[in-house]
């Protein structure tokens, strides 16, 4: 359950694969969907992630994650893990250029009512 009192933020990541060829493909999204965001939303401060892909051209994949609490804390908590290497990386994913990342906060939600 979401606390509706803390602020709500989306990070926004755009990344891509090093390559489209069907093995790094399957591989980088085996990594990104079984490693990558169970490991994010393990940190304190996250409360889901879900990933988007490209269905007409060769786009970026887009990875959001739903934080609360204090956007710098939370961040810093994946920044200093990911120094230490205690995030585990994926060859699969390029890093040239490095992939976008962008803090929204959520100013409005509505969801449909019950029928």
């Amino acid at each position: 359950m979401v606390n509706e009192e803390l602020p709500h933020w989306i990070l926004h990541v755009e990344s891509s694969p090093v390559s489209r060829d069907l093995e790094t493909l399957a591989e980088f999204n085996r990594w990104y969907d079984e490693v990558h965001i169970p490991e994010m939303v393990a940190f304190e401060g996250y409360l889901s992630g879900r990933r988007l892909e490209p269905v007409d051209d060769d786009g970026p994949y887009i990875a959001q994650y739903l934080i609360e609490g204090d956007p710098e804390e939370v961040l810093g908590r994946v920044k200093a893990a990911s120094a230490s290497g205690e995030l585990k990386m994926s060859e699969t994913l390029r890093m040239s250029p490095t992939p976008k990342m962008r803090l929204m906060r959520v100013s409005f939600e509505y969801t449909k009512p019950a029928a």
